[in-house]
């Protein structure tokens, strides 16, 4: 499946993958800013971001040898897959991984932007560093199963980008949904219909 999500990779499904997402959290934001004393736009959140964990643990800690069979690979210096010692990888080789180095980014993508719902009191900073904190746990735990996955700091990096990217699309639309929330009590948009004229009472 994941290879198939690779080979499907290009500007555009990024960009529609970028729209998708953008859009759940405007619905989101604007289902939380409209029914502000129901917990379901939080419950749908909640349940979604588990899933995408889920999703995640399957991606990232799926052995590809048996568990305890591989040595404890780790690459500490940023672009090591890319550059490292040896063969200069071949255009094919290198398009593969930067489309992996891309895929894994979007990964991460929707966990910090459902966070913002499922906990609306975490920050876009907190996210980030969860997000970030989660991708250390998980490279830990490939490098201590030992089942022929590499522990890759290139792999941090794209966490925190994906991180950073999901945090920000919750972080702006939930505060467009807060600013077009009708305020009772207050005029008009602006560049909205004027507020018509209160009926006076016909005086004696």
């Amino acid at each position: 499946m994941w290879q198939a999500v690779l080979l499907a990779l290009s500007p555009a499904t990024v960009a529609l993958f970028l729209t998708a997402m953008a859009a759940l959290a405007l619905c989101l934001a604007a289902w939380a800013a409209r029914a502000p004393d129901t917990a379901a736009p939080r419950t749908t959140a909640a349940a979604l971001l588990a899933a995408w964990l889920l999703l995640l643990l399957v991606v990232t800690l799926a052995p590809t040898q048996p568990v305890g069979s591989a040595d404890a690979t780790v690459w500490w210096r940023p672009g090591e897959s890319l550059f490292g010692p040896g063969a200069a990888p071949q255009p094919q080789e290198l398009s593969m991984l930067l489309r992996q180095h891309t895929a894994l980014a979007a990964l991460y993508v929707p966990g910090a932007l459902l966070l913002r719902f499922a906990a609306p009191r975490w920050s876009a900073a907190g996210a980030f560093l969860l997000g970030v904190g989660l991708c250390v746990l998980l490279e830990t735990t490939q490098l201590l199963m030992r089942a022929g996955r590499i522990a890759d700091i290139d792999d941090v990096l794209c966490a925190a980008a994906g991180t950073a990217t999901g945090a920000a699309l919750g972080l702006v639309t939930h505060l467009a949904a807060t600013w077009l929330r009708p305020r009772p009590g207050t005029g008009p948009r602006p560049g909205g219909p004027p507020a018509a004229d209160a009926p006076t009472s016909a005086r004696g």
